[in-house]
């Protein structure tokens, strides 16, 4: 129908402004792509794909549906959650979103989805990082029920060669017991 947004196709949904879906295999290079785009020590599609190979790990895309052409809506990567699942514990191993495409509530769907996914696969509490400068990302972070656990001295190097302590975050995946 013109003018009518995008539909999420299998195995997607949309959340917001985003359409977030499963990574497959053809998804690495997008993922890598976009993960340079946000951080300084982007990853190689070499690194997604051994990340994505061990056991209980998973990649979401997230797309955003963006006017073209007259009467065309175009869907443009915006950005990727990585994630890994052992046991009752999981991991938001990367999460990020390109710059120009910020606070459109993608970093928000991201999170929820990957949440609900590791929920599903049995995880009751998610762990990350986030550096001590990253404000604004701890503060989605704690919206959504995380809360600071330790701090990792110069986890992450910046591009000048500098390094950047980590927060250590983690929030509990549970449904609400309503009885």
């Amino acid at each position: 129908m013109p003018g009518s947004s995008p539909q999420p196709s299998a195995g997607a949904h949309a959340a917001g402004p985003a359409i977030i879906r499963v990574a497959g295999p053809f998804d690495l290079g997008k993922i890598s792509r976009l993960h340079r785009a946000c951080f300084a020590e982007g990853w190689s599609r070499a690194d997604v794909a051994h990340l994505l190979a061990l056991p209980g790990s998973f990649g979401l895309v997230a797309r955003l549906a963006q006017r073209g052409f007259p009467g065309l809506d175009n869907l443009r990567g915006a950005g990727f959650a990585l994630c890994r699942v052992v046991r009752d514990e999981c991991e938001l191993l990367s999460i990020g979103v390109v710059p120009t495409v910020r606070r459109r509530g993608v970093a928000r769907a991201l999170l929820l989805s990957a949440m609900e996914r590791c929920r599903l696969a049995g995880a009751e509490k998610m762990f990350l990082e986030v550096a001590v400068d990253n404000v604004e990302a701890q503060a989605l972070y704690a919206i959504h029920g995380f809360r600071t656990v330790g701090t990792r001295p110069n986890y992450y190097q910046r591009l000048d060669g500098s390094r950047a302590h980590a927060y250590t975050m983690q929030g509990d995946l549970l449904l609400p017991d309503n009885s």
